[in-house]
């Protein structure tokens, strides 16, 4: 089985262009002056460039780990909607979950949803969506909408229980279970993230993934821009980084599943800012073979 796996394409208009906000007007200084405009500049070419991508390698799913949009504003998710086309209409081979730039401000409530529940089993979660060839997703959401200095997200109890009794349910056994969620679990060097910007409560959630009696091969999730992959405990967790950001070699995932063996092959494709594409990126350090049993 074959799963392309991209995150943080950020659909990115000028900050202000959806109506005031706090939290957008500070955005403007992160879009003109940190660089944010110009690591995006262009971005509805390249998302589109890599949807058409993800088509031509004949995966058999692909799944977007979130931030589809700068700041949340009406007409980037309806620019991100328009980029997807009739793949919204295909939840058989797309999944899509919200990041926390999808719900930036409190006046974006409901807009994801509006245009993207149909791909994440309706927006409730944790949602559970078995795939072709016995490889099943479980999906979290940890994105909501935070302080002006805080882009951190929260699982909290109650979908952590629920995700719990999912995990360990004896009908997984035998089957490959990817967790998918935005936020990380950890940094590339082994850290947890920062408070302001990483996911509350990590430990709880790496608690609960540890455990003996849930089934898990492969954690994946975006939301840090630069890829990689590491052993967090007992699973596997790669993060696809952001397929769009030209401040770094970005790109997407493409993993090619042995169910029966526990075992992934990843192949990573970049985007070839000179050549205009997409392309196999070879002899990138992602490029290896998982064992993801325990």
């Amino acid at each position: 089985m074959k799963l392309a796996h991209f995150s943080d394409v950020h659909v990115t208009h000028f900050p202000l262009s959806g109506g005031f906000a706090l939290k957008r007007l500070a955005a403007v200084a992160s879009y003109s002056l940190a660089g944010r405009g110009k690591h995006f500049e262009g971005s509805d070419a390249r998302i589109a460039a890599l949807l058409e991508h993800v088509d031509a390698q004949g995966v058999d799913h692909a799944l977007c780990t979130g931030d589809l949009t700068g700041v949340s504003t009406a007409a980037e998710l309806q620019r991100a909607a328009e980029l997807f086309g009739s793949r919204l209409r295909a939840p058989e081979r797309f999944t899509v979950i919200p990041g926390n730039h999808d719900r930036y401000v409190e006046g974006a409530s409901g807009l994801f949803e509006q245009h993207f529940a149909a791909l994440c089993e309706g927006a409730t979660f944790p949602a559970v969506k078995p795939l072709p060839s016995g490889v099943t997703l479980v999906l979290l959401d940890a994105a909501r909408p935070t302080s002006l200095i805080d882009s951190s997200g929260l699982i909290g109890e109650a979908q952590r229980s629920k995700a719990l009794s999912i995990l360990s349910d004896p009908s997984l056994r035998g089957r490959f279970v990817i967790v998918a969620l935005h936020y990380g679990l950890l940094r590339m060097t082994g850290h947890r993230d920062s408070r302001p910007h990483g996911l509350r409560d990590d430990v709880e959630l790496m608690r609960l993934l540890d455990r003996d009696d849930v089934t898990v091969d492969l954690v994946l999730h975006g939301h840090l821009h630069r890829p990689f992959t590491l052993r967090a405990g007992r699973r596997h967790v790669v993060n696809a980084g952001s397929a769009t950001d030209l401040h770094m070699r970005c790109g997407y995932n493409v993993y090619d599943i042995d169910v029966a063996a526990h075992r992934v092959g990843i192949t990573r494709h970049w985007w070839n800012r000179e050549a205009g594409r997409y392309e196999p990126d070879v002899g990138h350090a992602l490029n290896v073979t998982l064992d993801t049993r325990p």
